[in-house]
């Protein structure tokens, strides 16, 4: 499950079943130019910060930046789940 939400500052998203350590792995892959799905290197450069966090069931991604739930949900759903 994921759920994408925009914030004042950029997004939030909620990956239900999944670790955050495997979530932060993914995202360093991506944010590093090392992954294998279809990261956009110009939507990365609008990225200040990511954190990714464990919650109960999940775990969840804060980013800030010149983002919102529209470019990044689709990434994320290709390159996250």
């Amino acid at each position: 499950m994921l759920t994408v939400n925009n914030t004042g500052n950029g997004v939030k998203a909620f990956l239900g079943g999944f670790r955050a350590e495997e979530i932060d792995a993914k995202v360093q892959e991506c944010r590093e130019g090392r992954c294998s799905c279809a990261c956009d290197p110009q939507i990365m450069q609008k990225i200040g910060k990511i954190e990714v966090s464990a919650e109960d069931g999940g775990a969840l991604i804060s980013i800030t930046g010149e983002v919102t739930r529209e470019e990044l949900e689709p990434m994320m759903r290709e390159c996250l789940l």
